[in-house]
């Protein structure tokens, strides 16, 4: 016999109103107490609220009690350039409100005071693209006092909305990185087809979502972001955004780029009072969910007053501007304070846990390493290509057991750590990349690497580690070099006899003084990731300093032996500013003006590899990218003349990873290096033999 629940539906709708009431009886005694914002927020926290009771709030949870303004001293002279612009942003404003006849005028008049005094104070030109306006119309309809009203908007400027929030600004890249961390497929498709977050985001985060969601839901979200007191929440807001339509945006694949970028730009519109109370808690899971670091670290960069600098300094991972960051950094305390945290922590606790994947050379790894890490020889990506395949299907194996059986210290969450020498870790980025490549969702980079977390341990290092060796260690002992690590490049081709001699007597200081003295920025890790198949990718070429030096006398541009620790700065693609040309393979590679093809792979500065063929003709060097979705076809990616090849390098452990840099030599003999391709070629000292003696060929034609 079915047994029938009869749920009592009026009886649990007493029980909620007898909650409202009782929550609403303490928010009026708590305002009329005048108690302060934490004990308020308390109250509130994560509801929206009463219409009767929010301008007291915003203004209580915005530091108005606290705050000291000088609006009150305005002069009320209204002589700045752009005042037309200013009275008709104003005037445009008070018609959405909709205001009597009678009170126009002085609202008007009061929004043109906050405008023009700020940018007075700021030293600031007023620019209708702020969307200003914006954020002012809620506290406007929130009814508050002018004199609340301009301190709220103050400090909604100067505490939430990014410092830096025109095209390229950081909080763009960040909002880049998060998005790859959570979901890189998506980050993946849109990268491929040019579609940065600046250029959709834009009006999100310079209104707080005010110019693009009804004033209704605009006014119910900033109830509850408000409460949060977090600059970051705006962040997470667009990631819910995103990762809520990602469907939507993925099925958009024969869609045009600028139609792609209008969807995005419009999705907010679509969010309703009933949805901002979920859409808030899904930003507070995202939090929880992403490691924390780039709050310090990108604070500063981001949010603060117009009075603070810009330094760049702050807008950096290591040695990297923000925008070049391969993937979200993790700072080593935070990840040795979250395994600590989560040593018997419950399964359930939604937080970030890692699985740490350390990167370096075996022999590094075996003198010492974190207790819960997995080796990843990163050499094994080029060395043995194989081993690498199955060692990453070990790991994920092994991190699928460890969260199976709730191993201590070990999650979702890849955190890849490098040695924290950088001509090592270079492979670390190229095995971070190709995780990046699969869209492996939590992918992570430890700041600093192994020599980070041994800073952070050394005080308590033999507990610590495992299998610690002091005298081993390259942290304790720098001195001593590891047989795994990179050793100095190696030239992979001969010069003629006739020109050895000299040659080999001007090794030593032509290589010293064609490194660099001291680089901000020596090579670009990462452009932005692209799609996989290469389809429709454009991505354009930044040079952003120069390497210098002498080339050896008599010799013009001639190709040399160096060091690939002299990269090139800035990234590139291996174009020439020109669009991508589709060609039959078969068709190029008989062409009769072919000297030689090289079949071969290119290797991304973001560690990507390609199939390619490299194509010698009498004077010019073509680089042709094979096609991952038509057979037979290619894209002429690259067209370089062999006079602008002034090195090609190669790695002592690595022979076939071959690096061509390209560059300019001015009349008294400095060579600039502009650009470089790097190529995976088998037998490759065979292909640079051949391509060294029709350069050499070049050479003696323009001397005659």
């Amino acid at each position: 016999m079915a047994i029938v629940y009869c749920i009592n539906t009026s009886r649990i709708t007493s029980l909620l109103e007898f909650h409202f009431r009782n929550k609403l009886l303490a928010l009026e005694s708590a305002l009329h107490e005048g108690v302060d914002d934490q004990e308020l927020i308390g109250i509130t926290r994560g509801r929206i609220l009463p219409e009767e009771h929010r301008a007291e709030i915003w203004y209580t949870c915005l530091g108005g009690k606290s705050k000291l303004s000088n609006f009150t001293q305005f002069d009320e002279i209204f002589d700045l350039q752009e005042q037309g612009l200013i009275r008709a942003d104003s005037k445009a404003l008070v018609d959405k409100i909709g205001n009597e006849e009678e009170d126009k005028v002085s609202v008007v008049s009061d929004i043109e005071s906050i405008f023009t005094h700020y940018c007075k104070t700021r030293h600031l030109k007023y620019d209708s693209s702020l969307l200003w306006a914006d954020i002012v119309l809620p506290l406007l309809a929130a009814k508050m006092a002018r004199d609340h009203i301009y301190i709220c908007f103050e400090e909604i400027l100067e505490k939430y909305i990014p410092r830096e929030s025109g095209i390229g600004g950081p909080v763009y890249h960040l909002l880049r990185l998060i998005l790859l961390y959570h979901d890189p497929k998506l980050s993946t498709f849109l990268d491929s087809r040019k579609i940065t977050p600046d250029l959709y985001a834009t009006s999100w985060l310079r209104s707080l979502f005010s110019s693009v969601c009804s004033l209704d839901s605009t006014m119910a979200l900033w109830d509850i972001y408000f409460q949060e007191r977090d600059p970051f929440f705006i962040i997470f807001l667009s990631l819910v955004i995103l990762v809520n339509a990602r469907d939507q945006v993925l099925e958009m694949k024969s869609e045009s780029r600028d139609q792609i970028i209008t969807t995005l730009s419009g999705i907010p519109a679509g969010l309703s009072v009933d949805d901002v109370s979920d859409f808030c808690s899904l930003a507070r899971y995202y939090i929880i969910k992403t490691p924390s670091t780039f709050r310090k670290d990108f604070s500063t960069a981001i949010f603060g007053s117009v009075y603070m600098g810009h330094g760049d300094t702050c807008n950096r991972v290591g040695d990297l501007p923000l925008s070049q960051a391969l993937c979200l950094p993790v700072a080593a305390d935070e990840i040795i304070d979250t395994c600590d945290m989560l040593q018997g922590a419950p399964d359930d606790i939604e937080q970030v846990r890692f699985f740490l994947v350390d990167c370096r050379p075996s022999d590094q790894y075996n003198a010492g390493h974190l207790p819960n890490a997995f080796h990843l020889d990163s050499s094994l990506m080029l060395q043995h290509p194989a081993s690498f395949q199955t060692a990453v299907q070990g790991l994920f194996m092994a991190q699928r057991q460890a969260v199976a059986s709730e191993t201590p210290g070990c999650g979702q969450h890849l955190c890849f750590i490098g040695s924290g020498r950088e001509q090592e870790d270079q492979y670390v980025h190229m095995v971070v990349a190709s995780f990046l490549q699969r869209n492996t969702q939590y992918v992570s980079l430890a700041k600093g690497g192994y020599h980070a977390l041994h800073d952070m341990l050394v005080h308590n290092i033999n507990e610590s580690l495992s299998d610690h060796d002091s005298k081993h260690c390259l942290v304790c002992a720098p001195d001593n070099q590891s047989h795994s690590s990179e050793p100095a490049d190696q030239e992979d081709f001969s010069v003629t006899s006739k020109q050895q001699p000299s040659f080999m007597n001007k090794f030593s200081s032509f290589s010293s003084v064609f490194k660099m003295r001291s680089v901000e920025m020596k090579e670009k890790l990462v452009e932005y990731i692209t799609n996989p198949n290469g389809e429709g990718v454009t991505v354009d070429r930044h040079v952003s300093s120069q390497d210098r030096g002498k080339l050896y006398r008599n010799h013009g541009d001639v190709f040399s032996v160096g060091y690939d620790d002299d990269e090139v700065p800035g990234g590139y693609d291996g174009r020439e500013n020109s669009p991508l040309e589709v060609v039959k393979i078969s068709q190029w590679l008989k062409k009769p003006d072919v000297i030689s093809s090289f079949s071969c792979h290119q290797v991304k500065e973001n560690g990507y590899m390609y199939k390619c063929h490299l194509l010698l003709m009498d004077t010019l060097l073509f680089v042709i990218r094979e096609s991952e979705t038509k057979s037979g076809e290619g894209h002429v990616t690259a067209r370089r003349t062999l006079a602008s090849i002034v090195k090609i390098t190669s790695k002592k452990r690595h022979p076939d990873l071959i690096t061509f840099k390209y560059g300019t030599t001015s009349p008294d003999g400095d060579v600039t290096i502009s650009d470089m391709d790097r190529f995976l070629i088998p037998k490759a000292s065979e292909a640079t033999k051949v391509i060294k003696e029709q350069i050499m060929k070049q050479m003696e034609a323009a001397k005659t």
